[in-house]
């Protein structure tokens, strides 16, 4: 499962945008997905919009170098909504500057955004999978796990944290949370909403447009 697109709002993004709140689970799904695809695959070969955003190099560690700093060990690192596998490969890269080696995952639902993951990653490709979180059963458990809790309605969002915990953090593993916001949108306490589910919180962050928590 992808960020929810940022920027300009194509048809598919519109109709995500004008979904009935009483909507069922499967209509919004059906629809963000429609959304991310419709978004990040508008500009073939941009890696950056390939990611959800357009903005080049200097805004993209601007805004998700931070992710590195709750990466403390070596370990298996789950991308959840991992796209075009960038942020993961970003992410390597920063960490090694640190002596961390981390081993990238990631899943998505949107099947060309994983394909085009594979192919960044040619030595891990079958580290990555098409799947929607919410019903997501994992292969293994993960040393650490990003997930992104805007991707699901704020009433689902405490059942998200749990099912993933359970199903795909290693014991002693770290879930870190994050909430991309778009100019506009209300913040979202990620570590607020961590000890509301019973993790214990390590640390916070914060770059532009994002927030981000940790558990130790």
């Amino acid at each position: 499962m992808g960020d929810r697109p940022v920027g300009e709002r194509g048809p598919a993004f519109q109709r995500f945008e004008t979904l009935a709140p009483g909507a069922s689970r499967e209509e919004y799904f059906a629809a963000l997905r429609a959304a991310i695809a419709e978004h990040y695959l508008a500009e073939p070969g941009n890696p950056y919009r390939e990611s959800g955003r357009s903005s080049g190099e200097a805004r993209w560690e601007e805004t998700r170098r931070c992710l590195a700093e709750p990466v403390d060990r070596d370990g298996h690192f789950m991308d959840v909504g991992c796209a075009n596998g960038l942020l993961l490969e970003t992410l390597m890269r920063w960490c090694l500057e640190k002596g961390i080696a981390v081993a990238p995952h990631g899943i998505d639902f949107v099947p060309e955004l994983v394909e085009l993951a594979r192919a960044r990653h040619p030595a891990h490709a079958e580290s990555f999978a098409v799947g929607n979180v919410w019903d997501w059963q994992p292969r293994r458990r993960y040393d650490y796990v990003r997930l992104s809790v805007e991707i699901v309605r704020a009433e689902d969002r405490a059942e998200l944290v749990r099912r993933v915990t359970e199903r795909a953090l290693a014991p002693g593993g770290r879930l870190i949370a994050t909430h991309y916001r778009n100019e506009g949108e209300e913040r979202i306490d990620v570590a607020e909403l961590l000890e509301r589910v019973g993790h214990r919180v390590a640390g916070t962050g914060r770059a532009p447009g994002v927030e981000l928590a940790w558990t130790r």
